[in-house]
């Protein structure tokens, strides 16, 4: 279910958020599908004061994360603990600036402009969902490398 909800977070189209609002009281999800929300909805968890207290014992301890999974396990931890009560009433206020059938990325259409803003703006991982949607939007020019040095990056983006 996991890969569900990344991917609808990469469809980008804000029909999916009621999905994801819904997968938010899953404990094991809450924090993929907070990162998908994010993705779309451009909202904050943790600066926008949406996000909880974590359930009791749901972090693995990481001797027990298959190592083929630890990696993204590990990247995982760093994401806030969404409360989808919250979520859901800043998604009331704000569902209707979004058009069904546009894709979005962090709360913007996704346009080359909107995209180039991504990636000096974004964190790490809206980055990278940027790179793929511009060299989607532009075929035939080289993935933007958003694992390459700043300054390198800064260079590129001008």
């Amino acid at each position: 279910m996991g890969l569900a909800i990344v991917a609808a977070g990469a469809f980008a189209d804000p029909e999916v958020v009621p999905f994801l609002i819904d997968q938010m009281r899953d404990p094991k999800l809450a924090k993929v599908a907070g990162e998908s929300f994010s993705l779309i909805s451009g909202a904050d968890i943790a600066y926008e004061d949406l996000d909880g207290e974590p359930p009791e014992a749901v972090e693995p301890a990481p001797d027990e994360i298959p190592e083929e999974e630890e990696a993204a396990a590990r990247a995982d931890l760093s994401l806030p603990w969404p409360n989808p009560a919250l979520i859901q009433k800043w998604w009331n206020a704000r569902q209707g600036s979004f058009a069904k059938g546009t894709r979005y990325l962090l709360g913007q259409p996704i346009t080359p402009e909107s995209l180039r803003l991504a990636l000096k703006n974004g964190y790490q991982r809206q980055r990278a969902a940027a790179a793929i949607e511009l060299a989607i939007l532009k075929p035939g020019r080289p993935l933007f490398e958003v694992r390459a040095p700043g300054w390198r990056q800064q260079a590129m983006l001008q």
